[in-house]
């Protein structure tokens, strides 16, 4: 989700079949391997397709490195699409791809243009902070009302995410705030040089930031704290008539990838491993730190998916991003399949 980190194909090729190669990983991952397989037997491989860049989303990278798609007995062949997201969704929608994943404050709106998408899963709860310089006197979301704010793109992650907090919290995010486009890391540049007053990013990126600067910020906003605690951040998306015609096809992706999260959420500096070659300029160390908060055993097989989609579909509606005819209920529920079920 990081626009300052590079998007590298996974090795050997930019389509790369699943593999099972978990005994380089140790015996925690041999472990989980070591289950029985569910899944379904379907020789056509699902086409999974991501940005390559999103740390958060290691759980793709991590199910193939350690055969959770193989123990699942599907097939999945990873390919990397960098388009916006309604580029994305066509894709599934179109059948170019199957399954993809991606942040739900980007998501939602283009879902609500009618893709035949439907949202089967989720990746984690959450990476996106907000970050104050100490000695700017802003130690609260309220705080920032007048403020100018700095992120990464002018519609992206940081945007809807503090939108919403801001909105939350009676600040109006058109009105009463604006906001500066900067590449990502260069942020805290920006930010040194009186040209923002916070940040409103992801990690790793607000990460190095903060190694960059020990002790110069404090983090004002987190969606894994406060209002946003305990829910969802990226979601797992599936072709509306591949849910329909093979379920179970989609139920073992979605469940290879939980078993995935599990895993990262228990071993993150080996996950931080299996990753590294995709992040080269994030040390492995740092990478196994940013892993353990992200909230990688906030899944669908632990909450109402729908009732989350509902609660952000009204966040969005509030501050502009989906219709004021859109009703979030029935939205979320038209949207949401349980596979897993």
């Amino acid at each position: 989700m990081t626009a300052s980190l590079p998007s590298l194909p996974l090795p050997p090729s930019r389509r790369t079949l699943v593999r099972g190669a978990a005994a380089a990983l140790g015996a925690a991952g041999l472990g989980l391997l070591g289950r029985r397989a569910w899944g379904a037997d379907n020789d056509k491989p699902i086409t999974l397709s991501w940005t390559g860049t999103g740390l958060c989303l290691s759980p793709i990278v991590v199910a193939n490195e350690l055969g959770y798609f193989t123990r699942n007995n599907v097939k999945v062949e990873i390919i990397n699409f960098a388009g916006a997201v309604d580029q994305v969704l066509e894709s599934i929608a179109t059948g170019k791809a199957d399954i993809s994943l991606g942040l739900i404050h980007a998501w939602l709106k283009p879902l609500e243009a009618g893709f035949d998408v439907k949202v089967v899963g989720t990746a984690h709860a959450g990476c996106i902070r907000v970050l104050a310089p100490k000695t700017s006197g802003i130690a609260s979301i309220e705080a920032v009302k007048g403020k100018t704010i700095g992120v990464s793109s002018p519609a992206g992650y940081g945007r809807q995410f503090f939108s919403t907090a801001l909105a939350r919290r009676g600040v109006n995010p058109d009105q009463d705030v604006q906001w500066r486009v900067f590449p990502a890391d260069q942020l805290d540049i920006a930010q040194k040089k009186g040209e923002i007053d916070v940040i409103a990013d992801s990690d790793p990126n607000l990460y190095l930031i903060e190694k960059r600067n020990p002790g110069a910020y404090l983090e004002i906003a987190n969606i894994l704290k406060g209002d946003f605690k305990d829910r969802l951040c990226c979601i797992v998306a599936a072709r509306g008539e591949l849910v329909k015609r093979n379920p179970q096809q989609v139920a073992a992706v979605v469940r290879s990838l939980h078993q995935a999260a599990d895993f990262i959420a228990e071993n993150p500096n080996e996950a931080g491993r299996a990753v590294s070659k995709l992040f080269p300029k994030v040390a492995q160390q740092d990478l196994g730190s940013i892993l353990s908060t992200i909230g990688y055993t906030h899944h669908a097989r632990r909450f109402d998916l729908a009732k989350e989609i509902e609660s952000y579909a009204v966040d969005l509606k509030q501050v502009g991003v989906l219709k004021k005819s859109t009703d979030p209920a029935r939205f979320a529920k038209f949207l949401t399949v349980d596979v897993l079920a």
